[in-house]
């Protein structure tokens, strides 16, 4: 499964404020970055360009996170779905924004569609699960400490 982010719009839902937004869009993609790190997502986020940019998508990456600022003539919308129509298996890319028109073109194309709430939702329960689990794997049952300890203490004699 793919994700294609919308960037901005994701952005804007975590915080209202644009200059608060642009002051802290690096620490935002770093946190949404260590998510999809942890969690093993496949995540592109799709960023309006500007009026400055080359006539071609710059494509960067932020680890496990790919990001893409389209050129000035296109937007993230129109961007994410022709990455959906050229996707061999549409039904394997989710289009995240709660851009209701964007989300509804992404299903006419047969892709997933999940509003950043859900999305940023379903991160933080899955992030969740897994560090339980993951601390549930390192944990030793009483019986098993009083074990080691009595090895230990055998071998100290």
């Amino acid at each position: 499964m793919h994700y294609w982010i919308d960037g901005y719009n994701l952005l804007f839902r975590i915080t209202k404020n644009y200059r608060d937004m642009k002051q802290n869009e690096r620490k935002l993609l770093a946190a949404l970055n260590q998510s999809i790190l942890l969690l093993r997502y496949q995540a592109t986020v799709v960023f309006d360009g500007r009026e400055k940019d080359p006539p071609e998508a710059l494509r960067r990456n932020f680890d496990a996170l790919a990001l893409i600022y389209t050129p000035h003539h296109q937007t993230a919308d129109n961007y994410i779905l022709e990455a959906v129509a050229d996707s061999p298996d549409p039904s394997q890319e989710t289009v995240v924004s709660s851009d209701y028109e964007l989300l509804g073109k992404a299903k006419q194309r047969g892709a997933k569609i999940q509003t950043v709430e859900e999305f940023i939702s379903k991160l933080v329960k899955k992030k969740q699960k897994k560090k339980i689990v993951s601390e549930k794997e390192f944990q030793e049952s009483s019986s098993e400490i009083k074990r080691l300890l009595k090895i230990f203490e055998d071998k100290l004699r």
